[in-house]
């Protein structure tokens, strides 16, 4: 078993390679990645021209919150902001022509950081360079991660305008006695407003995150806030762990580890969202997300069509997913890759025309499957026994059911109450460098 989605196992390289100083995320199998590594892969799509998915990292913020484990950047001068958005469209044009120029866009994800706090022109600028560099057809989907504290009736229209379907608050909590221990006050009124005008706005789909194992976190404020997010009338909700990795982020630092709630709690908080969400109507979707019926995820996880990758759930199975940008994380068969971390190299990289990917994971192919496998089980709950070999199921799936998270019935393996209430806190992560099983 491994202990979080972000545990990749490798195949390892046939020749000696040191552990990149970059990584913030990729874990003890990460290994150096440059243009030759990542070649073959890139020759692999060009060939079998595959559905893609563009991951767009803007990752400046107005300020950095404690709760924080992205790749972010607290940056306010425009001529930084202007720097970025021109190697954007650098990296753009270098991966564009790795994997075939004008491919067909499946997904763009622009993540972050906080990708509104760009002015509008920077926004429009990067839509032109993507639409230049891929194909944004009709049915792309294009979805932003949005900060609530900068977002304006102005700026919804205008993403909206921009071709912008799907929109995330990044919420974390709305209890205030957290959002003073991270550092991320906003309140239950600004969101109400936020989600009115968004709702007006008449996106697709509007979606928040709730993050349990915040500092000042109870079982009790859980449930008054999850009470007051579902007022808020959300079209989903993911409910997502936060774990403290000072390490990797020294800005965690700050978060007093006293105030940390423990495990137990973290389990009873996470079944008071669950029942407080399904009771509400939500549907309970793969291990962590909670949907209206009508919601494209709900009704993929109902007919067996939802898939998983590094930005969380999606109905594009067996899609590569593209990173561009600051830290931007890649998915493709058998590796996932990021990019540098490091601005200085990341520019220096795109601007001396090379692809930015500075550590990756390898997996083979009973790796690939092993993923495939799991990824099956958080999405549908279920595997056919059939699927597997004996060798497989015992690896697999008898350590789940020896620790009471699956059961095998006619042939099939199913999650078990236990296992849908337990696994969300092992299996899923706030951070999207640690999203994948």
């Amino acid at each position: 078993m491994k202990s979080s989605m972000g545990a990749w196992s490798s195949a390892k390289p046939t020749y000696p390679l040191a552990k990149p100083e970059n990584s913030l995320s990729l874990g003890e199998n990460a290994v150096p990645a440059d243009s030759a590594l990542l070649e073959p892969y890139f020759a692999k799509i060009r060939e079998d021209r595959g559905s893609l998915i563009l991951n767009v990292h803007l990752p400046f913020c107005p300020s950095r919150c404690f709760s924080c484990d992205r790749v972010a950047v607290v940056e306010h001068q425009p001529e930084a902001l202007e720097r970025y958005v021109t190697n954007l469209d650098r990296e753009l044009a270098i991966v564009a022509d790795a994997v075939g120029t004008g491919r067909e866009l499946a997904r763009v994800h622009f993540g972050g950081g906080s990708p509104n706090h760009l002015s509008e022109l920077a926004i429009a600028t990067i839509f032109s360079s993507v639409s230049r560099h891929f194909l944004v057809g009709n049915d792309t989907q294009i979805a932003m991660e949005l900060n609530p504290r900068r977002t304006s009736r102005a700026q919804l229209n205008f993403l909206k305008g921009l071709g912008i379907g799907h929109v995330k608050l990044e919420v974390r909590d709305v209890d205030a006695t957290v959002q003073r221990e991270i550092g991320r006050v906003q309140s239950l009124e600004l969101l109400e407003d936020v989600i009115s005008i968004a709702h007006g706005v008449n996106f697709d789909s509007i979606s928040m995150d709730y993050l349990i194992g915040l500092p000042g976190q109870t079982v009790e404020s859980s449930e008054q806030s999850i009470q007051a997010m579902i007022s808020l009338d959300p079209d989903s909700l993911v409910c997502l762990p936060f774990h403290r990795r000072e390490s990797a982020f020294p800005h965690q630092i700050a978060v007093d580890t006293q105030q940390l709630p423990s495990l137990a709690d973290r389990l009873a908080m996470f079944n008071t969202v669950s029942e407080g969400l399904t009771s509400s109507g939500y549907e309970w979707v793969g291990l962590n997300l909670f949907a209206k019926p009508d919601n494209e995820l709900a009704v993929a996880h109902r007919e067996g069509d939802l898939s998983l990758n590094v930005l969380g759930y999606g109905t594009e199975a067996e899609a590569s997913v593209i990173g561009i940008g600051l830290g931007a994380l890649s998915e493709m068969s058998g590796l996932v890759v990021q990019n540098q971390v490091d601005p200085a190299l990341w520019h220096r990289a795109v601007e001396s025309s090379v692809v930015s990917a500075a550590s990756a994971v390898f997996s083979d192919d009973n790796e690939i499957l092993r993923r495939k496998v799991l990824r099956g089980l958080i999405c549908r709950q279920r595997i056919p026994a059939a699927q597997l070999t004996a060798s497989q199921r015992e690896d697999w799936l008898t350590p789940l059911v020896g620790q009471g998270f699956a059961e095998e019935t006619d042939g099939e393996y199913f999650l078990t109450e236990a296992g849908r209430s337990v696994l969300p806190h092992i299996w899923t992560d706030s951070s999207p460098a640690f999203r994948a099983v």
